[in-house]
């Protein structure tokens, strides 16, 4: 036996082994009537309920509940459950127009159930630990944290010498290639009953092209959406040993000290990518040197000279504040608005730039709040008014 077949015989006693453990926790999870058991569904049909109660679908779905969730149960065992189409809404948030498809909460009960009993124990072992979004524990400021670390790790080892790189998916839910997530079912789920679950659910869920799509607001797609480009996460921390790497849904970073060798490593993520079916958006793919400040999910990261790294949130969002207040100033002038609502939005501004090294942005947002609600006669007035509705 020479060196090469030796070597592929290690690499088959590895996938063996890899692939034995995903069986492990596939059994561990138990039958189907196990996992969609009558105490799990009930449990989370009442997590359903929460913070929508005073919708009148909802209280209907509640009030049914013990008789419901056996009568759902029983047609998902008997292989007789579809997921409804729900009731489609458009979402515009700063110019960007995006589709939501919500369940009917009959369906998010299963989908729920679904989630979190056989998707995210199945998936989570496969992600990366820098993999931040839409799990227990992290977020958004979690991945931000973690940034900071990766900056932190860089400049004790190479200064800031070298840059980061950012790359975005394009259009993440809408282009998701569905291909690539029913070969993930064959290959994490390997119980056929839930392999089969797992499948009506893609299938029945509303497609933005044909074979291509998932839709948001509902919480199996967005488990499968978290783990579906794994496998270059693994390949970029594994096999290319890149320790400050790491993304939030959609959006990349990585930082490396030789800037030629991260554009390579970024070409050959683009192109794995597009051999999964996921499109990449090139306009937004960028390399920035450390010695500049770059941004990522709408904060603005600074590495200083002595190492300090500065996160500051969106500028943007302050413009957006001070138009705001004038308005709900001339609305609060004409008795269209109450003067809690106002102090309310300002707790919110207070509460997010607080996450942030923007102490001189909200002192000056919070010196034009007291200046046009508490400033002069008229204001006094105002404020005097507010404070009893208050």
């Amino acid at each position: 036996m020479n060196s090469q077949e030796r070597r592929e015989a290690r690499y088959q006693r590895r996938k063996a082994k890899r692939q034995a453990r995903r069986e492990a926790r596939c059994a561990a999870l138990g039958p189907v009537g196990k996992v969609f058991s009558y105490r799990r569904m009930f449990y989370y049909g009442h997590r359903c309920c929460n913070n929508v109660r005073w919708k009148q679908s909802t209280q209907n779905f509640e009030a049914h509940l013990f008789s419901g969730t056996a009568r759902r149960r029983r047609n998902l065992l008997n292989r007789k459950w579809n997921p409804k189409n729900g009731k489609p809404f458009t979402l515009k948030e700063r110019g960007k127009v995006r589709k939501i498809d919500p369940p009917p909460i009959v369906d998010r009960q299963i989908e729920k159930n679904l989630s979190n009993e056989v998707l995210v124990p199945l998936y989570t072992p496969n992600m990366i630990y820098d993999n931040g979004a839409s799990q227990k524990g992290k977020g958004l400021h979690w991945q931000f944290r973690r940034i900071e670390e990766h900056l932190h790790w860089h400049f004790r080892r190479h200064g800031r010498t070298g840059a980061v790189g950012l790359l975005d998916l394009k259009g993440f839910f809408p282009n998701a290639p569905r291909r690539s997530i029913y070969l993930r079912h064959r290959r994490y789920i390997t119980n056929p009953d839930l392999r089969e679950i797992a499948d009506i659910e893609v299938h029945n869920s509303p497609e933005s092209a044909p074979g291509r799509g998932m839709p948001l607001g509902r919480e199996p797609s967005q488990q499968e959406m978290v783990a579906l480009p794994s496998p270059v996460d693994n390949w970029v921390k594994c096999q290319k040993g890149v320790h400050c790497f790491g993304h939030y849904m959609d959006d990349y970073y990585i930082i490396m000290e030789d800037v030629e060798e991260l554009k390579e490593l970024i070409r050959e993520m683009v192109r794995r990518f597009e051999a999964m079916g996921i499109r990449v958006n090139k306009r937004k793919c960028q390399i920035i040197p450390l010695t500049k400040p770059f941004r990522f999910c709408k904060a603005r990261f600074t590495l200083t000279e002595t190492g300090k790294v500065k996160i500051n949130g969106s500028r943007d969002g302050v413009k957006r504040a001070r138009r705001k207040l004038k308005l709900f100033h001339r609305e609060f002038k004409a008795g269209k608005r109450d003067f809690f609502d106002i102090q309310q939005y300002m707790e919110c501004q207070t509460a997010y730039y607080r996450n942030y090294d923007d102490h001189g942005r909200l002192l000056r947002l919070r010196r034009l709040y007291h200046a046009i609600f508490f400033g002069g006669a008229q204001c006094s007035e105002s404020s005097k008014a507010g404070t009893a509705s208050a």
